[in-house]
């Protein structure tokens, strides 16, 4: 049955000599597969730019619920960015937090809101002018609610270390690794009450970022190294 839906790329993959196969992230399904034949043989430039990591499309597809892969039938963008793709910072955060997501999300019972957030959030850097440099750290904070670990934001004099193995904040900080220091939990727990926090150095936010990165992976299986975090954390170092 031809279906329509709404869908993020967050990954493309050559098959054959013409078709490719797409990963979107959808509103009802959370990761869905879709393979899309001609693509290579297209002299459509306007194709190729449509189906590209980090488009937010529409696509019209024969959808079955016990197929793999949907075939796509037409492709046509949903929103079309206005600064990410020629904003070397934007564009690197962007595809750090395509490929979280695509590492985070499988499929979710909050899959509508889930998208939702991730949806709303690239528009969002897509339109900021400025605070980019802390995007991404609110927006992983943010994500996490609907993954099922969310932080608990229990910060005060008395609890002034994050333990990421416990999610939440205590009185005293542990040895392990998965414990933050006073400065970069105090950090944290600004952006968790505002994702829009700008106060923290450029330092401290990469710091976040590394510990936010080993929050994902302490409560994810099989999450993994990303590729995109060298990228981003070059950005740092040139900054």
């Amino acid at each position: 049955m031809l279906k329509s839906t709404e869908g993020i790329i967050v990954r493309t993959v050559k098959y054959g000599e013409s078709s490719i196969i797409l990963d979107l992230l959808t509103p009802e399904e959370g990761i869905r597969s879709f393979i899309m034949s001609g693509v290579g043989k297209s002299k459509n430039q306007n194709l190729a730019s449509k189906i590209r990591v980090l488009n937010l499309v529409t696509v019209q597809a024969y959808i079955k619920n016990n197929d793999r892969l949907s075939r796509i039938k037409e492709v046509s963008y949903s929103y079309i960015y206005k600064s990410i793709p020629f904003h070397v910072a934007k564009s690197s955060i962007a595809m750090f937090l395509i490929e979280v997501c695509r590492k985070a999300v499988k499929i979710s019972s909050d899959s509508q809101a889930l998208y939702q957030y991730v949806v709303k959030g690239l528009i969002h850097l897509d339109n900021l002018a400025s605070g980019i440099a802390h995007f991404h750290i609110g927006f992983l904070v943010g994500l996490g609610r609907h993954l099922g670990f969310e932080i608990n934001n229990n910060y005060d004099e008395s609890r002034q270390y994050f333990n990421l193995e416990e999610g939440s904040f205590t009185s005293k900080r542990g040895s392990h690794p998965l414990s933050l220091d006073s400065e970069s939990s105090f950090h944290l727990s600004q952006y968790l009450s505002n994702q829009q926090y700008t106060n923290s150095s450029r330092l401290q936010r990469k710091d976040l970022i590394l510990s936010l990165i080993e929050f994902y992976k302490y409560h994810l299986d099989g999450f993994g190294e990303l590729r995109s975090l060298d990228v981003l954390m070059a950005i740092y170092d040139e900054s």
